[in-house]
C-alpha cells in the first residue's frame, strides 16, 4: 500500500469525496515542520531604516561604513546597499550578516529584522512533504478505483 493509501485511511479524510481529499492533501499542513525560503530582495538604505527604525538604522549603518574601510566584504556590501541592490536571499550576504552579529556589530534581533526581509516560512502540504502529486483521479486511484 501507497503513501497516499495510507494516508487516505486516516479520519480526516477518508470520508471525503475525491476532490475534497485531494483539497485537503494540497492543503498547507500546521502538523508538519515549516519550510523556510529566501525570495531575492533588492533593499537598498531605505529599506535598512525601515526594518530597524530611523535612529537604530542610522546607527548601524554608520558603525557599518566606519568599519568598511577596512573591510572589503562591507564596502562591497555598503555600495550594493546604496544602489538598492543587497539581496537577504544570497546565503553570502547572510552569512557575512551573521559574521557581524558574531562580532558584536549588530544584535540578533537586527539580522533577524533585516533577515524578515527575504524570508518566508510557511507550512508545505502534505502531497509536497512526501512528493506525491494529489489530485482527485489519484485519490480515487488510491482509494481502488479503476483507471
Amino acid at each position: 500500500m501507497g503513501a497516499l493509501s495510507t494516508r487516505l485511511a486516516n479520519p480526516d479524510v477518508a470520508d471525503l469525496p475525491d476532490w475534497a481529499a485531494a483539497a485537503a492533501l494540497n492543503a498547507p499542513d500546521p502538523t508538519l515542520p515549516i519550510v523556510v525560503t529566501w525570495e531575492p530582495t533588492s533593499t537598498g538604505i531605505g529599506g535598512v531604516m525601515d526594518a530597524l527604525g530611523p535612529q537604530e538604522g542610522a546607527a548601524l549603518l554608520d558603525a557599518l561604513a566606519s568599519m568598511a574601510t577596512d573591510n572589503p566584504t562591507l564596502r562591497w556590501g555598503l555600495r550594493a546597499l546604496e544602489q538598492n541592490g543587497l539581496d537577504f536571499s544570497l546565503t553570502s550576504t547572510r552569512s557575512a550578516i551573521d559574521a557581524l552579529v558574531l562580532g558584536d556589530v549588530m544584535t540578533e534581533a537586527q539580522r533577524d529584522a533585516l533577515f524578515a526581509l527575504s524570508r518566508r516560512s510557511r507550512h508545505p502540504s502534505w502531497s509536497e512533504y512526501h512528493g506525491v502529486k494529489v489530485d482527485a483521479r489519484a485519490v480515487g486511484i488510491a482509494r481502488g478505483a479503476k483507471e
